[in-house]
């Protein structure tokens, strides 16, 4: 077992570039139509999956970086599920989002404020140093973020979402220590195995986890602000090989730690990536993709064969 690290409080800077994001974004309903769609689109597909039915309703959903709720439709969401667990840094966000629409309280339950990648919003950078004196409470750092610890609270739930919170997550890691640091690598590894296995510690067996992320935006691929669905597959696996995405997004990393997890009886039990979509917010276009990770079903024991007199 890990030992548990004494936190320090959450870092408030951290804590503001999340809030200072919502207030930024929360006037673009409208940009995020098309993404909107498409996170829903997907959750239909699931609920259908899991129920075996296009009418079908699932007991519960976590969505992780709910922030203002832009990525779906929660009235929508209201007659997939008959809960809907919101996480989030940002409460004020949330609530807001949540006091838009008509929806019964009994329905939404809103987590927050909740360091998803907990301790990472309470370290500083010295707690990344590998010194010989910093050394073992390095490891202990790397080993926390990599651990399963999800969000006590939160029971167990069908479907999990992550709505590109793992990109802010490592924006975060970034603000503590640089990609220079003899730490990086190991520190993104970390956040990346932590991230995945918090969303498969928050599933039922059998549960389906949909990872959706940001990987590269116009910034540094202009390309993407005239790019077509029928094009953009081709340009994010020419991004990919350029090594031109956002630090910690490579899908192919992503799905060498899901086979890795496998191997678990808790771990995913399929794995199927989406091509991926745009996503324009204003003079910025990001590409978009997801993976949908089934959990393992339960084991069911055989009983032993009762020999006959």
């Amino acid at each position: 077992m890990i030992p548990l690290l004494k936190n320090g409080p959450v870092r408030k800077d951290l804590i503001d570039c999340s809030i200072t994001r919502n207030r930024e974004t929360a006037g673009l309903t409208e940009s995020y139509q098309p993404h909107r769609e498409m996170v829903m689109r997907l959750m239909r597909a699931t609920v259908a999956d899991l129920c075996g039915s296009a009418e079908g309703r699932c007991s519960s959903v976590v969505l992780l970086g709910a922030g203002n709720c832009l990525d779906v439709d929660l009235p929508a969401l209201s007659s997939l599920f008959d809960r809907i667990h919101l996480v989030d840094v940002d409460r004020a966000a949330v609530s807001d989002a949540v006091a838009a629409v008509e929806l019964s309280s009994d329905r939404i339950q809103i987590h927050a404020p909740v360091d998803i990648a907990e301790p990472l919003l309470s370290l500083t950078s010295r707690d990344f140093e590998p010194a010989e004196n910093n050394r073992d409470h390095c490891i202990q750092v790397l080993q926390l973020l990599a651990s399963e610890n999800g969000v006590a609270e939160v029971p167990e739930a069908d479907v999990v979402v992550s709505l590109c919170v793992y990109s802010q997550i490592l924006d975060a890691l970034q603000r503590l220590i640089p990609v220079g640091h003899p730490t990086f690598g190991h520190a993104v590894k970390s956040v990346r195995m932590g991230h995945l296995r918090r969303m498969l510690s928050m599933l039922r067996p059998g549960g389906v986890a949909v990872f959706v992320t940001d990987v590269v935006s116009s910034d540094t691929v202009p390309d993407l602000r005239t790019a077509t669905s029928d094009s953009l597959p081709a340009l994010v696996r020419r991004c990919v090989n350029d090594q031109n995405f956002f630090t910690g997004t490579n899908p192919a990393m992503i799905l060498a730690d899901l086979n890795m997890l496998s191997r678990l009886p808790s771990g995913p039990d399929t794995v199927h990536t989406i091509d991926p979509w745009l996503w324009r917010m204003g003079q910025r276009t990001y590409a978009v993709y997801a993976m949908r990770i089934q959990k393992k079903p339960p084991v069911i024991e055989e009983s032993p064969a009762v020999s006959p007199d």
